[in-house]
């Protein structure tokens, strides 16, 4: 399989596991960062952005409803088999 398309396989598949969350709106982009490293081999990392509606240093925001979100696309995503990097919208 050619790096693009085992990118592109990875990210058809968090998006349709990420399908209702995407619908919520808490994720707001997906990306598959793909690394060529030694012997022709690639490995694939995804990256989950999210929303959460009150910024990180704001004194009322909520860690709990974030690590909460974080815990949810974990859920949705399963064993996808790369890292799972989530970032939060600033």
């Amino acid at each position: 399989m050619s790096q693009a398309s085992a990118a592109q396989e990875l990210q058809t598949k968090a998006q349709t596991r990420l399908a209702s969350l995407i619908e919520e709106k808490l994720v707001t982009r997906i990306s598959v960062l793909s690394t060529l490293l030694g012997g022709g081999k690639t490995t694939e990392r995804l990256l989950v952005r999210i929303s959460i509606e009150i910024h990180k240093t704001a004194p009322d925001f909520d860690q709990t409803a974030a690590d909460k979100a974080k815990n949810r696309i974990k859920q949705a995503l399963g064993e996808i088999g790369c890292d799972v990097f989530i970032e939060t919208d600033r």
